[in-house]
């Protein structure tokens, strides 16, 4: 299976292209459970302050943080061992990356999908649309991807 570029990023690398050409800023990865939520908010204040995000921006980050978690929260906390898992994020994980590329910053979270996910006819998903640019997701071997991009903000 390949991974798209965004997904390959070393931390702290650099790559060749447009595409690869990003700066893993953060990799978190922590219990797939409501109380460690705080984790994901944190991390997605600090990356927008560090980035100059307006104020409203950074609140807009972390709850964009927020509702793509609770999102992956009804994943069961095991696999069958039968069944593929293409990743190295274990059972019962979240793994939460931001990647910065020269126009834009994306914020990638992994874990278990669970049944019928995503499910955008949701309002969940309507919240995570309005609060950041752009919004992927996408459901490989039982795992599930959701990327937000979020454009950085121009030099004046």
């Amino acid at each position: 299976m390949a991974r798209s570029a965004m997904h390959g990023v070393a931390p702290g690398t650099r790559g060749a292209d447009d595409e690869t050409d990003a700066l893993r800023m953060v990799t978190l990865r922590m219990i797939a459970d409501k109380e460690y939520l705080a984790l994901a908010r944190t991390s997605a204040m600090h990356v927008g302050a560090l980035l100059a995000f307006p104020i409203a921006r950074v609140s807009d980050l972390r709850l964009a943080v927020d509702e793509a978690c609770l999102s992956f929260l009804d994943a069961p906390a095991y696999r069958d061992p039968d069944q593929p898992y293409a990743t190295c994020v274990p059972p019962g994980t979240l793994e939460l990356a931001y990647d910065r590329f020269a126009t834009e910053l994306r914020v990638t979270l992994r874990g278990i999908a669970p049944a019928g996910w995503p499910e955008r006819h949701e309002p969940g998903w309507a919240v995570l649309e309005a609060l950041v640019g752009a919004v992927r997701a996408e459901v490989l071997d039982g795992e599930g991807v959701l990327t937000m991009i979020e454009p950085l903000p121009t030099a004046r």
